[in-house]
């Protein structure tokens, strides 16, 4: 697990819905599980451009980029952010 990885599943630990999921890691299935709906996947958009200094395209708006801690990790550093 890298940076992005590390920076994401922090945030993904504070939604409300994370809370009692046992077992959280970057493969878990963050829309099968409930822990990601609408409104969380907004307030993630919104954390990723600020922490990571990105913009994200609606073209990118698709589930599979959501899917987990991975596949949101990996469109951060798709899309040219900065961990640091």
């Amino acid at each position: 697990m890298d940076r992005f990885d590390e920076i994401v599943l922090e945030w993904i630990k504070t939604v409300p819905s994370a809370q009692n999921m046992a077992g959280l890691n970057a493969r878990s299935d963050l829309i099968g599980d409930g822990v990601l709906d609408s409104l969380a996947v907004l307030d993630l958009v919104s954390f990723l451009e600020g922490r990571f200094c990105l913009s994200l395209p609606v073209e990118e708006f698709v589930p599979e980029n959501f899917r987990s801690v991975a596949a949101i990790a990996d469109l951060a550093r798709r899309l040219g952010g900065s961990a640091s």
